[in-house]
């Protein structure tokens, strides 16, 4: 499970004293247990840890575009690369091209929203949301 890993590689940051490292998967945790405990105090499971994650990159993200406009100083730049790093590897393996082709032909759609309902609900965050589209306009048309 993603959480139990995410605990491990935090304790092991701590330890090994990589300050970024530790510093936001320890966040992260904190935010995985604050909505299982929101949500009725149960376990975390792995679609907080996704959910998580990606609110997380989608933060690294824009910290990144700042550095690169030159908002931001370059230290720091380096300290979200590591932060982004880290935060992908929590992701499950995102499906190429090729595989978003065959999978959208599997499905038998006959619109980009049938196609994209079919992503969800058989390949959720396995896939790029704009890549996929793009390919659903391809392969339906």
């Amino acid at each position: 499970m993603l959480f139990e890993r995410m605990q491990k590689e935090s304790l092991e940051a701590r330890k090994a004293r990589d300050t970024v490292k530790a510093g936001v998967l320890t966040t992260a945790l904190s935010q995985v247990k604050a909505i299982a405990i929101d949500d009725g105090h149960r376990a975390p499971n792995d679609a907080d840890v996704l959910k998580v994650v990606r609110q997380f990159l989608k933060s690294v993200e824009e910290n990144l575009a700042l550095a690169a406009q030159g908002k931001m100083d370059a230290s720091r730049a380096d300290a979200f690369k590591v932060e982004k790093e880290v935060l992908l590897s929590y992701l499950p393996q995102q499906m190429s091209a090729d595989d978003l082709r065959a999978a959208l032909k599997k499905s038998g759609a006959k619109n980009i929203g049938e196609a994209m309902k079919y992503l969800k609900a058989n390949h959720d965050g396995q896939y790029d949301g704009k890549l996929a589209s793009e390919i659903a306009k391809e392969v339906i048309v």
